[in-house]
């Protein structure tokens, strides 16, 4: 089923338009036809406004107060001192000391407290000894190297052995202790030579002979 439009292809007509203005302007002239309607001649008068500026506020004036100074009294003054008369004598610190010399007397007027001063005792002071050490003693030197050990020898071995020896108040050693020795037969070569062969000058502490030990290097080297 189809509809056809009635508004299709409808435009407006100008006759419709000019009656519609000719209905409007019947009726304004009818208004103005009445009795009693008036219009007026010339048209109100527009008041026009224009903005005044306000005055600043101006700043209040801020007076400076001075300081009251306030003047002391009389009677708030302190009172001076009175003024010393005499004064005590001093003290007579001229006198000759005499037999009363470790006594002290206290100055001044009346009667005096001794007080009696013990000398301190006297104080010893004790010096550090003198120690002289122990040393080889140069007259016996052509004895000091041992006897090389023979296992050593066949095998051109060397070495050097390090010892402390105990040196005695005759000049003997009486001790040998091993310090560092590169095979056993040089350390013990070493300890029976200087027990039967070394000879030592012994240390003296303040001049008197006293043991002590010393350190001694010996070098066994093969010559040629």
């Amino acid at each position: 089923m189809s509809y056809v439009s009635v508004y299709e292809n409808n435009t407006p007509k100008t006759k419709g338009f000019a009656l519609a203005i000719g209905a409007h302007a019947v009726i304004i002239a009818a208004v103005m036809a009445m009795p009693g309607v008036s219009f007026p001649e010339k048209p109100f008068n527009v008041i026009r406004a224009t903005n005044i500026p306000l005055a600043k506020p101006l700043k209040p004036t801020v007076e400076e107060q001075k300081p009251e100074i306030e003047v002391p009294s009389s009677n708030s003054l302190p009172t001076p001192p009175k003024p010393v008369e005499s004064l005590p004598p001093a003290p007579d610190f001229s006198r000759n000391f005499g037999e009363n010399d470790n006594v002290i007397f206290g100055g001044g007027a009346g009667s005096g407290i001794e007080i009696e001063i013990e000398p301190l005792p006297a104080v010893e002071i004790t010096p550090d000894p003198v120690i002289v050490e122990a040393r080889l003693n140069n007259r016996y030197a052509r004895q000091f190297q041992p006897a090389y050990p023979s296992g050593q020898l066949r095998r051109e071995e060397e070495g050097v052995v390090s010892v402390r020896v105990l040196v005695g108040t005759d000049g003997r050693a009486k001790q040998v202790e091993l310090i560092d020795s590169p095979h056993p037969d040089f350390w013990e070569a070493t300890r029976r030579h200087a027990l039967k062969k070394w000879r030592f000058t012994p240390g003296t502490k303040d001049g008197k002979l006293f043991e002590t030990w010393i350190m001694l290097k010996v070098r066994f080297e093969i010559n040629g």
